[in-house]
């Protein structure tokens, strides 16, 4: 019966260790998301207090420790934030059977994560912790899930007198009670398997949208497969910019609220409408609006779509009662594009098809459709009406043949 019962024990110990891993992984996730984010280590330090604060230790809790100091940078207990895990003695078991034991502070610097038995010493007897530590590479950091095995303990108590008094009873019944006694508990275990499973999907799904938010979906799913250095050449890309007529002035004339406020409707509009036709926003720089057409996967005809984009963009801001102007450059031709950088990374594109559209758009007119010769010949003809601009003086590219576009009805 005490083999049975140890047995069993174990068998909770190794679940409850799946639990923990499940929630500090999630929780490093948020970390890492938050880090992506551009927010700084010590931000992320101190809301990752205030969401533990406040917690009971004694019925699990999670802790932030540093790795290369060993010191508790995040502790439910204000008054351990802080102290070095040395001073704690304790000792780390990731056999779950009292082999190989190592200091906690040793066995906290390891790159990668696990989980074991964390052996703390006690006035009269040890206090053992189920543990799982999750490593952040990233920030020296390692994120630990603990839960007091006396819980468990507990549970299994409370049910060492039903499969006594059964099998002392009725031996051909032991089963029955010992199944409900597995059964109630691993319930209670499945439960809180599932909450983890939860908790780390939402997290799961937060750093999806924010990876989204960056990067197209294509690219965000190369990453999210390990994938570096992506950098590809694209032949045939529509690129469009687009800006906002004299804003310099519009913007010394209003406070800064009501200009993010205009901004944000007007760009949020632009990411619908990209949405619809088939195109990627890029990115925007103050007033500017940068997207393109036939990238990161090709598209027939994008010419056609981003002017069609384009049209829609100026239709929106003439419904507008905001009283501003914008102005579009659209040319065609062949670009690079890649994710750049390692933090607060970007998904950004460079060439001279790149230049030449942004050149449009500011030699442009303000409300009017600015086209290369080269996006003129990409689209049909009956379908569209071109006004000739002759030739236009672009900085970096000399005189070019330029056009005005506009639907036919």
């Amino acid at each position: 019966m005490p083999l049975f019962l140890n047995q069993l024990q174990r068998v909770y110990l190794e679940i409850q260790a799946d639990v923990n891993r499940r929630q500090a992984v999630a929780m490093a996730q948020f970390i890492r998301s938050r880090l992506a984010r551009g927010t700084s280590p010590e931000e992320i330090r101190q809301d990752f207090q205030s969401s533990i604060q406040g917690s009971a230790p004694d019925r699990g809790f999670v802790c932030l420790i540093d790795q290369n100091d060993t010191s508790l940078l995040c502790h439910p207990d204000q008054n351990l934030v802080g102290v070095n895990i040395a001073s704690l003695m304790a000792e780390f078991d990731e056999s779950f059977e009292g082999k190989n034991l190592l200091p906690w502070e040793k066995a906290i610097k390891t790159s990668t994560s696990t989980s074991g038995l964390l052996i703390v010493p006690g006035e009269n007897k040890n206090h053992e912790e189920v543990v799982y530590s999750e490593v952040i590479p990233e920030l020296g950091w390692v994120v630990n899930s603990h839960e007091n095995t006396q819980r468990v303990e507990q549970e299994i108590n409370s049910y060492r007198l039903v499969i006594v008094v059964g099998s002392l009873v009725f031996a051909f019944l032991l089963a029955f009670p010992v199944s409900i006694a597995v059964r109630r508990v691993s319930r209670s275990y499945e439960a809180q398997i599932e909450k983890s499973n939860a908790e780390l999907a939402v997290e799961r799904e937060k750093s999806d949208q924010l990876l989204l938010s960056i990067l197209p979906q294509s690219i965000a799913e190369r990453m999210k497969l390990g994938e570096k250095n992506i950098v590809s050449s694209y032949s045939q890309v529509a690129i469009l910019f687009c800006d906002i007529v004299q804003f310099t002035q519009l913007a010394s004339r209003n406070p800064p609220e009501k200009i993010a406020k205009l901004l944000s409707v007007l760009f949020s509009h632009f990411d619908k409408l990209c949405g619809q036709h088939n195109v990627e926003k890029i990115k925007t720089i103050g007033d500017a609006y940068l997207a393109v057409c036939g990238l990161p996967l090709p598209v027939s005809e994008p010419a056609n779509k981003i002017l069609t984009f384009a049209l829609q963009m100026r239709d929106f801001v003439q419904s507008q009662s905001w009283g501003i102007k914008i102005r579009i450059g659209i040319h065609l031709g062949e670009v690079a594009a890649g994710v750049i950088g390692t933090q607060k990374f970007s998904y950004d594109l460079w060439g001279d098809t790149v230049n030449v559209a942004s050149r449009l758009e500011s030699t442009g007119e303000p409300m009017k459709i600015h086209i290369s010769q080269t996006v003129k010949d990409a689209l049909n003809a009956q379908d569209w009406i071109f006004t000739d601009r002759g030739e236009t003086e672009l900085k970096g590219k000399g005189k070019i043949r330029t056009w005005f576009v506009e639907p036919r009805s």
